[in-house]
C-alpha cells in the first residue's frame, strides 16, 4: 500500500514549517525541544532527548534514519506557497528530516521500526553523532538524511583535518629589522599549500594568518589555520608529516579530523536505486567533496548512505527553498526501501 499523497504533503508542510520556524543553529538545539514534542505526541513516535540536544524518535531500533535539527546562522522566516516552503534549514537538513520523521511514522503503521535521529552540531563538529558513536549502539542500516537533489545517492564523502600551527619569531624595529616571521611563514606555507584539483587529489588550504602585533615592528609570532581535505584514495598521515616536517621549528596541533568514508555497492544501495526507480527517479551514485554525519557513523553500521530531498547548491544559503513534491519522493523511497530490507534481513513485524 502507498502513502496517500494529499495526507503526506499536508503533514510534511506541517511539521517542516514548525521546524523552521524555530532557529537553531549549532549549539542552540535545545530550543527544537518543544517542537520535537509536538511532532512526537502528533504522531505517536516516542521522543528521546540526549545530553548533547539530539532528538531519537521511535528509538530502539536496528534501522536508522538520521538527518540533523541543527543549521548554519542567520536566520530566515519561514513562507510557503502551493509548492514551495523557504527557510534556514528547509534544505540542510530539516527538509530530509521532515521526509524521515514521516517515512517512520507510515513504516509503523505497517509494524515496521525505524529510528529517526535528528543529531545535534553536525555543521560544527558532529557532537550528536560522536554521541551515537561513543554510545555502543550498532545498527544494521543507516541512512543520513542530507540534501542530494531527490535523484543523487551518496556513497563518499571526503574527509577533513584542521590544524593549528604556532610560529615564532623575533620582534624587530621596522625600520632595521633583520628577521621577519611573516615571510618565513610565507616560504612555508608555499611549499605545503595544495588548492582543490580534483577529488582524489589531497588539499592543503590555510584560511587562517595572524602576524603582528604594530604597525612598526616585525611580528614575535604568526598563527596559521589550515584546512586539509583527502579522500579515501590519500594517506593522512603522510599528510601530516609533510606539514609537520615543513612547520619543524613550529608547534602543529591537530584540532579536528573526521575521516573520509565510502560505502560499497550494498544492498542498502541497490535497494534505494530499485526505489527511487519504481518511483520515475533514475538514481545517481554521487561523491561528495565535503564531510556529513556519515563519515562518522559508518563505523557503527553494515552499511550506509547518504540521501535526501533538496537541491544541494541551495545549502548554507540564503535562498533554501524545498518542494513538496521532491519530500513526497524522499519518503516513499524511504519507505520502500526500508520495507525491502525489513524482508530481506528476516524482520518480524
Amino acid at each position: 500500500m502507498q502513502p496517500e499523497k494529499e495526507l503526506l504533503q499536508q503533514k510534511a508542510r506541517q511539521i517542516l514549517l514548525k521546524l523552521a520556524s524555530v532557529y537553531t543553529p549549532s549549539g542552540s538545539e535545545a530550543s527544537a525541544k518543544e517542537i520535537m514534542k509536538e511532532i512526537s505526541e502528533d504522531l505517536s513516535l516516542n521522543l528521546k532527548v540526549t545530553e548533547s540536544n539530539s532528538y531519537y524518535l521511535n528509538e530502539g531500533s536496528s534501522f536508522l534514519l538520521a538527518s540533523h535539527i541543527d543549521t548554519v546562522p542567520g536566520f530566515i522566516q519561514p513562507k510557503e506557497d502551493d509548492r514551495y516552503i523557504w527557510g534556514r534549514g528547509v534544505v540542510d537538513a530539516k527538509g530530509p528530516l521532515t521526509a524521515m520523521i514521516l517515512a517512520s511514522w507510515y513504516l509503523k503503521q505497517e509494524g515496521i521500526d525505524v529510528s529517526v535521529a535528528a543529531l545535534a552540531d553536525e555543521e560544527n563538529k558532529s557532537r550528536g553523532a560522536r554521541e551515537l558513536l561513543g554510545s555502543g549502539k550498532k545498527f544494521d542500516i543507516i541512512i543520513i538524511g542530507e540534501p542530494s537533489n531527490t535523484t543523487d545517492i551518496v556513497v563518499e564523502y571526503r574527509g577533513v583535518a584542521h590544524l593549528d600551527i604556532n610560529c615564532n619569531g623575533i620582534a624587530e624595529h621596522a625600520s632595521s629589522s633583520k628577521d621577519n616571521i611573516i615571510l618565513q611563514t610565507n616560504e612555508k606555507l608555499r611549499n605545503v599549500v595544495q588548492l582543490p584539483s580534483s577529488y582524489d587529489a589531497p588539499s592543503i588550504v590555510p584560511t587562517i594568518l595572524k602576524c603582528g602585533e604594530a604597525y612598526n615592528v616585525t611580528p614575535s609570532s604568526c598563527y596559521i589555520h589550515l584546512d586539509c581535505r583527502f579522500s579515501v584514495l590519500s594517506n593522512f598521515n603522510e599528510i601530516l608529516e609533510r606539514i609537520k616536517a615543513t612547520f619543524q621549528d613550529c608547534k602543529v596541533d591537530l584540532v579536528e579530523y573526521v575521516p573520509p568514508a565510502k560505502t560499497q555497492l550494498n544492498d542498502l544501495v541497490k535497494s534505494l536505486q530499485r526505489s527511487l526507480l519504481t518511483l520515475g527517479v533514475k538514481p545517481r551514485l554521487v561523491r561528495k567533496a565535503g564531510t556529513s554525519d556519515m563519515n562518522i557513523l559508518t563505523a557503527i553500521t553494515r552499511e550506509i548512505l547518504a540521501y535526501g530531498p533538496g537541491e544541494s547548491k541551495l545549502e548554507h544559503t540564503n535562498f533554501e527553498k524545498i518542494n513538496l513534491e521532491e519530500i513526497y519522493i524522499s519518503v516513499l523511497a524511504y519507505v520502500r526501501t526500508m520495507e525491502d530490507l525489513w524482508k530481506r534481513l528476516g524482520k518480524t513485524s
